[in-house]
């Protein structure tokens, strides 16, 4: 775990630097609270529990795509998260899909929907789960809240950004970063971790790859 946070710590500081240096394009806010943004990112993550006497872990390559598009305010997102073990012995394959739909002002945005976790083996196969998140923008700042994002691999955690870099609290104990290191106006490198503790179990995931922020389909549109 501390692993994984220190190099999330240094990509930021990374991302902060090149935001403040002269070849860079400034960080502009949005007009909206959000913008249209895919991503597709790639990583490992490592989780499993803890008892009396011991515990174990599992090893994991982890996938994330997804994306929201704006519909004037009315929001819709996606995400897929898969995961394949490493070493065998352990639990099988999971896949994890996430659809939220909501409305995103000038400041503010509000998405909610469910959360399909699907494993094998296991019983049940399928789970369904609420997810919800909540933002809001002042400039280049955000406060933002959520309940099971990344579909559904980060329980309740509320935080904070500042242009390209984010740290949230995961409750009952963690911590959650982003960093954004740009490539042009619009698209860059995304870097996502988190480490958290639930109850005997732990998990923790970096995860990078590039994130776009398309055009709006719509005539004169600014997202």
């Amino acid at each position: 775990m501390r692993l994984l946070l220190l190099v999330l710590v240094l990509t930021a500081g990374v991302s902060a630097r090149a935001q403040d240096g002269s070849g860079v394009l400034p960080y502009e806010p949005p007009p909206r609270a959000l913008t249209n943004e895919i991503h597709s990112q790639w990583g490992l993550l490592r989780g499993g529990y803890s008892f009396a006497g011991g515990g174990w872990d599992d090893l994991y390559l982890a996938s994330l795509t997804g994306g929201h598009y704006l519909f004037n305010g009315f929001t819709v997102e996606a995400a897929l998260v898969s995961l394949t073990p490493l070493e065998s012995g352990g639990p099988g394959p999971s896949v994890n899909l996430g659809v939220r739909l909501g409305y995103t002002g000038e400041r503010w945005s509000v998405l909610a929907g469910p959360v399909l976790q699907a494993a094998y083996p296991s019983t049940p196969i399928v789970t369904f789960l609420p997810s919800v998140r909540g933002l809001y923008r002042l400039g280049a700042v955000a406060l933002d809240a959520g309940l099971l994002d990344m579909a559904g691999m980060v329980p309740a955690h509320v935080g904070v950004s500042y242009g390209p870099v984010g740290l949230a609290y995961v409750l009952p104990l963690g911590v959650k970063a982003s960093a954004r290191i740009p490539l042009s106006a619009r698209a860059g490198i995304l870097v996502d971790g988190f480490a958290f503790r639930v109850g005997s179990s732990h998990s923790a995931m970096l995860i990078l790859g590039l994130v776009g922020n398309p055009p709006s389909s719509r005539p004169g549109g600014k997202s």
